[in-house]
């Protein structure tokens, strides 16, 4: 290492370390300020006067208390009608009981219009626009200042891994930074044409992601190209989905197609797959090799968002995903890839969760999963002596706590502002860029960066939260609300298996590990995200229109 290097380090990790909580406040502030409540489409107005606000596009009005409009009368069924908004247009169309439009019986789908009288067992009600002037949104700020301090984050990080390896500099270090701040500052200018489109979702993203290159460059450098590649790969495949998503008739169509294509390929590789790592969950085609686990997360949220938003016309398509749901899970407990398992489980219970499922249905999912890990700690012994080794460590530490113990004595010895890119010693443990790189994060960039990666995933997952509380279709609830619980789960098994809090299960942090077919995937299901976020848009965008 060169002189100028050591005194260029001693200045560059602490401006690292303020940067970071420079971001972490920045993008608090923009969270906070563009924090809106959803806002009323409509309204049914009873002969009492009272008003019943229509929020989202598609409403069941009946009299269950899970219903989106809930009418506790008489002669009311649990489903009685559905009142759905597509094309700028509003359909009221019958379910389980009889409906009237100004005491013309309804018996298929019929437009509605502002004024009409809707008859649902002798109980009137008046469709009427809603007036929304008492409804206020904070200023927002135009994100330009967390993009600042991005830029100076991936600057000096750049530099401080350039200099580092300044005698036999791989140029694709300092291209990938340079290719990375002129690609983030392009899509930032083309946020600002979308309607109140922020940065809020790509910062996080952007932020990992740049530590994500600095581990590979300094792990393993001769991956840095692939994993340039799957960057660029996964980005295209964002954008692109975002785009297709708006085609929801499309998805309808080829969604059974995509449960079975997904099906395949998952038990095509539980039988005949590579192993790596204990378990069968690798496909390879001449050189490439590739997760498809990964890629059928993405096929899993799409099939129950999809399963879901035609639940109201068909309630027994709900046994279809769960039957869907189950083979999943099975074909990755056949690869022994129970952390995926794990993740898949958590989605499901989510997205049932989302879309007010039956709390006995999902006690008896719940129970059926709590008899299938027994079952698997029966069946392979080796499960049991993760479970056994969990919370003891220490007491393993030259055996099978060796990952976790390596891992927890590499995250101290980084302190507050850590070592430096390329300095520490933890990369020389098996998976350390994978299963452990939280780890590497604490020990070359310190406790400081490390917490704020950690903030960044939360960070991800609150904003999805908040697409989740102000969707307007259920479709985009259960998309976002499925990736969220699968992105944070998977998140949690990395940062917590790796310092022993929880079992070692060896998963991937998203953006962070070095990765291929995950880094793609985890781009993917953030398209999800996007598309709600113009969807609701759009909606709003309508509203306002309406309003003029």
């Amino acid at each position: 290492m060169s002189g100028f290097y050591i005194y260029f380090f001693m200045i560059a990790r602490w401006l690292i370390a303020l940067c970071s909580i420079g971001l972490v406040a920045a993008w608090i502030h923009c969270f906070i300020k563009t924090k809106h409540h959803r806002m009323p489409l409509a309204a049914l107005v009873t002969s009492d006067g009272i008003s019943l606000d229509i929020t989202v596009t598609e409403n069941i009005i009946g009299r269950s208390s899970s219903a989106d409009i809930t009418l506790p009368i008489r002669g009311v069924h649990k489903r009685h009608a559905i009142l759905s908004f597509k094309n700028h247009h509003w359909i009221l169309a019958p379910l389980e009981g009889k409906v009237a439009i100004n005491l013309q019986n309804v018996r298929r789908p019929a437009p509605l219009e502002y004024g009409d009288n809707i008859t649902i067992a002798g109980q009137t009600l008046t469709f009427k626009y809603k007036d929304s002037e008492n409804i206020s949104s904070s200023s927002e700020p135009n994100g330009f200042l967390p993009m600042f301090l991005l830029t100076l984050f991936q600057i000096l990080i750049c530099t401080s891994v350039s200099l580092r390896f300044i005698e036999g500099l791989n140029t694709l270090i300092p291209i990938a930074f340079l290719a990375l701040v002129f690609g983030e500052w392009c899509w930032f200018i083309i946020n600002q044409f979308i309607k109140n489109a922020k940065m809020l979702l790509e910062i996080p993203v952007l932020y990992l992601s740049t530590l994500g290159l600095a581990v590979c460059a300094c792990s393993m450098p001769e991956q840095l190209f692939k994993q340039i590649i799957c960057y660029i790969v996964g980005f295209m495949g964002f954008v692109l989905l975002t785009i297709l998503l708006k085609y929801r008739d499309f998805w309808i169509k080829i969604q059974r197609i995509i449960m079975v294509l997904s099906l395949l390929l998952l038990y095509y590789t539980a039988f005949f797959g590579s192993k790596i790592n204990s378990s069968r969950n690798w496909l390879k085609i001449a050189s490439f090799s590739f997760q498809p686990s990964e890629l059928c997360k993405v096929a899993f949220v799409l099939s129950g968002a999809i399963t879901l938003y035609l639940l109201n016309k068909n309630k027994f398509r709900r046994f279809e995903f769960l039957i869907y749901s189950v083979l999943c899970m099975g074909a990755l407990a056949i690869m022994l890839d129970f952390g995926a398992v794990a993740i898949f489980f958590i989605g499901l219970m989510v997205i049932l969760t989302l879309r007010g499922e039956h709390p006995l249905i999902l006690g008896g999912i719940f129970g059926g999963a709590v008899v299938g890990i027994l079952g698997i700690i029966w069946l392979y012994p080796y499960v049991a002596r993760r479970f056994s080794v969990w919370l003891h460590a220490w007491e393993f530490a030259g055996s099978t706590g060796y990952q976790q113990t390596r891992t927890m004595m590499s995250f101290a010895s980084g302190g507050l502002l850590g070592v430096g890119g390329g300095n520490g010693h933890l990369n020389q443990i098996p998976a350390a860029e994978t299963d452990l790189v939280y780890g590497i994060i604490g020990e070359e960039w310190g406790a400081i960066v490390a917490l704020t990666t950690a903030f960044f995933i939360v960070a991800i997952c609150l904003y999805g939260c908040q697409l989740v509380r102000q969707s307007t279709c259920v479709f985009d609830t259960v998309t976002v609300g499925g990736s969220v619980a699968m992105l944070i789960f998977q998140s949690a098994l990395n940062i917590f298996g790796s310092v022993d809090m929880l079992p070692l299960t060896g998963v991937t942090l998203i953006f962070v590990s070095v990765g291929g077919t995950s880094l793609i995937s985890a781009f993917f299901m953030l398209a999800f995200f996007k598309s709600a976020e113009i969807h609701r848009q759009s909606v709003v965008q309508w509203r306002d229109s309406e309003d003029e």
